[in-house]
């Protein structure tokens, strides 16, 4: 006979007559265990009940979820009163509050801040004697510590607004791509997610061939495997918890894991076989490995995946009368362009010349505006679209990759501490006037202007953060022109003064912390690409140095945000913005108060995470 005791967990094991008998004396209950609500079954309500009884799962109750109980509902109603409260509070205070106060306060807000951090703000980093005199602010404060005291800071999650989430684009099927996760809808939700805010700026998988192959569940398709597909729905799971807001975080963070396993286990079995899904999985695999601060799967990816993209190169066939084959081939050159930037990206990051060389031949993408499938959808929130522009931002990103290799590969492998000139030739120089120019000569569909898809402030913040490494090169060593003959005078002025290339590396931070601001307030942080996270933080050392001037100082505080929202979802921006936090120690710095709040998240943070040995950084030579 079943037990009836709440305080058992572990459901025994049991006969299926059993389970049957207490299926059949199962009556209404007010609300279903944790497992049967993951699964979507009907509950007998008792732990353990019929379902985890048969399925031998661990059987876990809730009785505070159930509606119907007098106690639970009046403490939500009780809790809901409160948060009213505060919000309306905060809601007066930003409509007659001095604003010296309240833009730090709107800051944190903006960054997701939970009301623990807020009091926080308040509490320590506003002067006594101002919050003494502020009594708005004061009241606020004893709200929030109320508050605090009945109901825990709730997770943040971008579906706590309600809204509800749009269909997915793209419809494609779980089986036989993937074991870990049976749901067609949630893998075609995942799948939307990471072509609508990865792609577009890690464009080396051709979107309409992989969807294509994937919809025909063909295991022999040349343009889908499942090893590509378990590794983009491991990646797209760190930006799902608004997107597939159906399942709880533990769980989406569970699949997250068993999807890297199975992808790894897939790699493996693929026994050195090398084809186009492979490399571009190793690509994501890298990408993810990157941001995680998994450095050890970081460097396995990247020697892989040189070695397989160099194998790819060699056996694509250059015979293009075949329809076919030459598909194949412009395939394989979009990926190799697409993986190139990946490395420089990863180059600049740890000032290293880029592991990958930029391909001899770039074919550019045919730019067509009025084509109907190059649009882009903020999914998950629904949207009428806008133009993708994906075909000039590819063709943007390659000029732009071009140039930045040619300089970079120049000056990482100088010595920066040589007393001698840096002596720049002609192709270089050309090079420096390139970069210049680059934002001039983009069309119009990509200039900074245009707001309508968040790839172009990608796109941007990529250029400055190239100018950044540049000219933090030229800062701490003067380059000299090349002398054109022997009567050239041997006292020369220096082609980029020092002063000059320290102005331009501040006016690139404060440009890429205009373009984090909009891409916050149009989209949000969660929905910003890990990629986007190295610009952020080479900026934030950037300003680091230049604290005193208050344009300076409000862009930190700005980026601040930023990093603090990706330190949250990744342990390699966390583990930079430590490494930015010690910086600041060594030199005698004062951050500005208004960061308090997020180096105190931060700390947080980092006692829950396990050190380990790093290839970030400990401070970017600017």
């Amino acid at each position: 006979m079943m037990p009836s005791s709440k305080s058992r967990r572990v459901a025994p094991v049991a006969s299926e007559t059993a389970a049957n008998d207490a299926q059949k004396r199962r009556k209404n209950v007010g609300t279903a265990c944790l497992a049967c609500k993951t699964r979507k079954l009907k509950c007998t309500g008792a732990p353990p009940c019929a379902n985890c009884v048969k399925s031998r799962l661990e059987c876990t109750l809730d009785e505070s979820a159930d509606k119907r109980r007098r106690g639970p509902l009046k403490r939500k109603i009780d809790h809901l009163e409160d948060k009213e409260e505060v919000f309306l509070r905060i809601m007066e205070i930003i409509r007659d509050g001095d604003n010296r106060r309240i833009v730090p306060l709107l800051n944190l807000i903006r960054s997701h801040a939970s009301l623990s951090e807020i009091r926080f703000y308040i509490e320590h980093q506003l002067p006594r004697l101002d919050l003494s005199q502020a009594s708005d602010l004061a009241d606020l404060f004893r709200d929030i510590q109320q508050y605090d005291l009945l109901e825990p800071s709730p997770k943040r999650r971008m579906l706590d607004t309600q809204r509800p989430a749009s269909a997915p684009r793209f419809f494609v099927p779980a089986q036989p791509w993937t074991s870990v996760i049976t749901d067609d809808d949630l893998v075609s939700r995942l799948i939307t997610l990471w072509f609508t805010w990865i792609h577009p700026t890690c464009n080396w998988v051709d979107r309409d061939l992989f969807i294509r192959d994937m919809k025909s569940g063909s295991l022999s398709a040349p343009y889908c495997s499942p090893f590509l597909v378990n590794v983009i729905l491991a990646d797209a799971c760190a930006y799902a918890d608004y997107a597939a807001g159906e399942l709880p975080e533990d769980l989406l963070l569970t699949k997250r894991s068993l999807l890297y396993d199975e992808a790894k286990r897939l790699l493996d079995k693929e026994e050195g076989r090398i084809c186009v899904q492979t490399v571009q999985g190793l690509g994501v695999l890298w990408l993810n490995a990157c941001i995680t601060g998994k450095d050890r799967l970081g460097w396995i990816s990247r020697s892989q995946l040189a070695y397989s993209l160099q194998e790819l190169s060699q056996t694509a066939s250059s015979n293009s009368s075949d329809p076919d084959t030459a598909r194949m081939i412009q395939v394989v050159n979009h990926t190799k362009w697409g993986l190139f930037h990946l490395s420089l990206v990863n180059g600049l990051f740890l000032k290293k010349v880029p592991i990958l060389r930029p391909p001899l031949q770039h074919i550019p993408l045919p730019a067509d505006h009025q084509n109907d499938q190059d649009t882009w959808f903020s999914y998950p929130n629904p949207s009428r679209g806008a133009t993708g522009h994906t075909n000039c931002l590819f063709n943007a990103l390659c000029t732009l990759d071009r140039i930045a290799f040619d300089l970079t590969a120049f000056l990482f492998s100088q010595d920066i501490s040589s007393p001698g000139r840096l002596e720049l030739d002609n192709a270089k120089i050309e090079a420096i006037h390139a970069l210049s120019a680059w934002p001039s000569r983009l069309p119009d569909c990509l200039k900074e202007s245009n707001r309508d898809i968040p790839h172009v402030l990608s796109l941007h913040m990529h250029y400055h953060n190239v100018t950044i490494a540049i000219y933090g090169y030229f800062r701490r060593r003067s380059p000299y022109a090349n002398k054109p003959s022997a009567w050239t005078p041997e006292h020369r002025d220096p082609y980029i003064t020092t002063q000059h290339a320290w102005e331009t590396c501040l006016l690139s931070a404060r440009k890429i912390a205009q373009l984090a601001v909009v891409h916050r307030s149009s989209w949000g942080f969660d929905r910003m690409p890990g990629i986007n996270a190295p610009c952020i933080m080479g900026a934030l050392f950037v300003l680091l140095d230049a604290l005193d001037d208050p344009a300076n100082r409000d862009a930190f505080i700005s980026l601040s945000i930023s990093a603090g929202a990706f330190s949250r979802r990744w342990e390699c921006p966390r583990a930079v913005f430590r490494s930015l936090q010690n910086t600041a120690r060594e030199r005698g710095i004062t951050m500005p108060a208004e960061t308090g709040p997020i180096f105190m998240d931060l700390d947080q943070l980092s006692e829950k995470s396990t050190p380990g040995k790093s290839e970030t950084p400990e401070a970017p030579v600017i």
